[in-house]
């Protein structure tokens, strides 16, 4: 049974949210650009975060990690598109994690801070920003042994929310798959693991 310290009940906090003026905010208005192509498949807003990192820069990785709890309902225009509670403030946090991603070495400073920081929800998709980037072959043994110090210590949410994507890409990807099978020494993560298997690992 998981331990209970590390189940979370309650809204994600990472201290106090910040809530930004986002009002002509140029960078907000490229999150939003990528995150609008969400339409349940992942190839467009892939295809606009790749182009979204190579517009802003490095420069603007920080200043987009300041842009997590921004925006918690869509633009008028994308209600209908994004009308779940909380769906908006998901896929746009989705959006600044993958371009993260295409951002590589130049976001690991921030998807650590966030990966090995308090709870949120966003620790998650730090986690697997971070094991997918080591799959490239950027920091790879440094990412693997950071987690493997850190993930005993993170709640079961946290687990699960980077657990989702990465075995979906662990499927037609080796070098994560053996990524997320190092991870799985890690006695909590087993166990979020095998909990989202429904079954023990075989």
């Amino acid at each position: 049974m998981l331990n209970e310290r590390k189940r979370w009940r309650g809204p994600a906090l990472n201290g106090i949210l910040p809530m930004h003026n986002t009002h002509g905010d140029p960078y907000n208005e490229k999150v939003n650009w990528v995150a609008q192509a969400w339409a349940g498949d992942l190839a467009e807003l892939r295809v606009r975060a790749a182009a979204a990192a190579d517009e802003i820069g490095p420069a603007a990785i920080e200043h987009l990690s300041t842009l997590f709890h921004s925006e918690h309902s869509p633009p008028t225009e994308l209600a209908e598109r994004f009308p779940g509670l909380g769906n908006w403030m998901a896929v746009r946090q989705l959006a600044i994690f993958e371009i993260f991603y295409h951002a590589g070495r130049d976001a690991l400073p921030v998807l650590k801070r966030v990966a090995f920081g308090a709870y949120d929800w966003t620790q998650g998709n730090a986690i697997e920003i971070l094991c997918r980037l080591a799959a490239d072959g950027i920091e790879e043994q440094e990412i693997v042994d950071a987690l493997l110090a850190h993930l005993s210590d993170m709640r079961e949410e946290a687990h699960m929310y980077a657990l989702r994507p990465l075995l979906h890409y662990a499927k037609t990807n080796a070098k994560l798959a053996a990524i997320v099978s190092k991870l799985l020494v890690v006695p909590e993560f087993q166990e979020s693991f095998d909990a989202m298997c429904e079954g023990p690992r075989r």
